[in-house]
């Protein structure tokens, strides 16, 4: 905490004090969350606890994040943690009151409805929820690749309106080029802006090293590559254009788990080196708590916000750390939930 850039505590009265002693679930760093979200500009949180790491590690890591001023008091074996919620972060994105209508033979299909949502710059934002619940649509209309039936999306304060250099997708199947080779595909969208030939060549080169591609398949065709390399050319050849914004769709879902596992390891790699902001969709809940600074989960007919977890476990992240496998099972939980709940609603409708 910076004490020049804070106000003191002591001058303050909380606006709000929430005691997680014994809290277990929810998690009390999502209490935390959740009840900061509802407090106004400079208003101060006071949460009692008795976890020694939500008090050490969990909320200040939350709150250097955000720029959050605090300050954290121990008095007879309890924690007082102090949060002041004074926004300091520009949003990188913002999705305000998005919906999404597909025209379909037997009428219209809602896939998206009132979405609205912030992302500040550096953060990585996992999205997960059942098949058809509308997280790639979401993607596709922030990357322009379609367009809301109504709401907007706003890229560093201006209207997204199409595709745009500041906005890179990576799809599930790379989409590669068959007739380049390694190094010719990550520098082509480079070629296309018309940058000379040395420089971009040198470029693909730090970024096919930063992805952790050996230079002896540089030259290589892509039928030549593993699908674990595919992927890494796909990353490379995003990230060689320094988009704002790295879009991820379902980027590992056919690699076998060892690839997989090591691709998630190298992209949070990638992410701390690079400070990207990046959205990543997928399917598997704990690649997206492995991988996310918050987990949003997606509720489908129409596709909705249905809740947001923060992830605050130190990196890097791997299977079988047990804070994964704890937050994992819960939101596991709760989407497992919303299925029953929606099968529950189509069989009362049948009668």
């Amino acid at each position: 905490m910076h004490l020049e850039e804070v106000r003191k505590f002591d001058s303050l009265k909380p606006e709000r004090v929430i005691d997680l002693r014994e809290a277990i679930c929810p998690h009390p760093l999502n209490v935390i969350r959740d009840t900061i979200r509802e407090l106004g500009d400079d208003a101060v949180l006071l949460a009692i606890s008795d976890h020694e790491p939500t008090a050490l590690e969990n909320a200040p890591r939350f709150c250097e994040r955000r720029g959050y001023p605090y300050r954290v008091i121990e008095q007879e074996g309890l924690w007082n943690i102090f949060i002041q919620k004074i926004e300091k972060k520009e949003a990188r994105l913002r999705v305000e009151s998005v919906s999404k209508v597909f025209s379909a033979r037997d009428g219209k299909v809602s896939a998206l409805s009132d979405i609205n949502l912030t992302i500040r710059d550096g953060e990585f934002v996992s999205i997960v929820g059942s098949s058809g619940c509308g997280k790639s649509t979401l993607l596709n209309l922030i990357a322009g690749l379609d367009k809301p039936t109504s709401g907007r999306i706003l890229a560093d304060g201006k209207r997204v309106e199409g595709p745009g250099a500041d906005r890179v997708v990576v799809f599930q199947e790379g989409a590669l080029f068959p007739w380049l080779t390694v190094v010719e595909n990550v520098e082509f969208g480079l070629k296309l802006r018309r940058v000379a030939h040395k420089i971009r060549r040198e470029l693909a080169y730090d970024y096919l090293k930063l992805v952790g591609l050996d230079d002896k398949f540089h030259n290589s065709y892509i039928h030549q590559l593993s699908g674990g390399m595919k992927q890494r050319v796909a990353l490379a050849r995003a990230l060689v254009m320094e988009p704002s914004i790295l879009l991820m769709d379902e980027p590992f879902a056919a690699l076998d788990i060892q690839t997989r596992e090591s691709l998630q390891e190298e992209l949070q790699r990638i992410w701390v080196e690079s400070h990207k902001t990046i959205i990543f969709v997928t399917h598997n809940v704990e690649e997206a708590v492995i991988l996310g600074d918050r987990v949003l989960v997606f509720t489908k007919n129409p596709g909705r916000i249905k809740s947001e977890h923060d992830i605050e476990i130190a990196r890097p992240r791997k299977p079988g750390n047990p804070e994964v496998f704890l937050n994992t099972k819960w939101i596991t939980d709760e989407i497992r939930e919303d299925g029953e709940d929606a099968e529950a609603g189509i069989r009362e409708a049948a009668g």
